[in-house]
């Protein structure tokens, strides 16, 4: 049985146009960014969008240069305690490698506004800037950067985790200034880069007889145009699986798929079925992501349910 989810009762997309939209009215504390897979927890602190850039673009995985700005944006953060129309926060930085020893860190990366805090009325972005050195990473391929956005004057805190590895020297990263949405006649959404596509719907698919133990994910992306039938199947596609506390699943089962069109127009029809669970699993909160790029790795899907 093909049973499509109640938009205000399973999931919403975590993404829109080149940033993350965090509803915080949603019971949702946990989450994921499509494109960088950063992780956040808001534990008592909340934003309105994150915002990951190089030189000014947009961010389209997680892989990092060294010795180069990278810049993460946290727009209009809330949850901190008013002091004479003042806000005192502070930000906490570090680089932890595979093996969790800890490569960087920095106590408080606003050390400098400790004492004067910062104007409520301008404390709308926090604009949180920072570059690998080669002698930072060493031996290490990635790692993860963490950042707690923490309230001087409270206990409320944001965290932010973001597993990345370190591009190659002369590698091309991946940024762009066109990222764009999947319209959804659904209000769900997706991420895409180098392409159009008309809609995107989600459902939950128990029916499928290869895995009959399991229950997919069904994503049907509607009339992409910019890519072919050939195009989409020489792509490279991936998914991941989350617990309710974003632990890393695995899952064994492969991602099912169909692709079809009119070969005149190069406009596709994407449908795929992503194995998260079995259908006996308690009821839970699962994310899950999937994402294409295509071989030059200019073309992008990315999508990050709730379920």
């Amino acid at each position: 049985m093909k049973t499509k989810i109640p938009m205000f009762k399973y999931f919403a997309i975590l993404f829109a146009c080149s940033f993350l939209c965090i509803n915080d009215g949603t019971a949702q504390n946990n989450g994921i960014l499509p494109l960088t897979g950063l992780r956040y927890f808001k534990e008592g602190l909340s934003i309105k969008t994150i915002d990951v850039r190089i030189d000014g673009a947009q961010l389209l995985s997680n892989r990092l240069p060294l010795g180069k700005e990278i810049e993460i944006n946290l727009q209009e953060p809330t949850g901190f305690e008013e002091n004479n129309n003042k806000v005192y926060a502070g930000a906490e930085f570090s680089i932890v490698s595979p093996r969790g020893e800890v490569l960087s860190k920095n106590p408080n990366l606003f050390a400098r506004n400790e004492a004067t805090g910062f104007s409520a009325k301008d404390f709308k972005a926090l604009s949180i800037r920072f570059g690998i050195s080669p002698e930072i990473m060493k031996a290490n391929p990635g790692g993860t950067i963490k950042i707690r956005l923490f309230d001087l004057k409270g206990k409320s805190q944001l965290r932010v985790e973001f597993p990345m590895s370190i591009a190659k020297q002369g590698e091309t990263v991946q940024l762009s200034k066109a990222v764009k949405t999947i319209k959804s006649v659904d209000g769900y959404t997706g991420m895409i880069n180098g392409i159009k596509a008309r809609n995107m719907q989600v459902a939950v698919d128990t029916s499928i007889k290869v895995a009959p133990k399991m229950a997919y994910t069904s994503l049907d992306i509607a009339s992409i145009e910019g890519s072919s039938i050939s195009g989409i199947f020489q792509g490279k596609e991936s998914f991941w699986v989350y617990d309710s506390d974003l632990n890393e699943i695995k899952i064994n089962d492969i991602l099912l798929k169909q692709v079809k069109g009119a070969m005149e127009n190069d406009n596709v029809d994407y449908t795929l079925k992503i194995p998260y669970k079995l259908k006996k699993s308690p009821l839970k909160m699962y994310t899950v992501r999937f994402r294409w790029e295509s071989p030059d790795k200019k073309q992008v899907i990315d999508v990050v349910v709730n379920i």
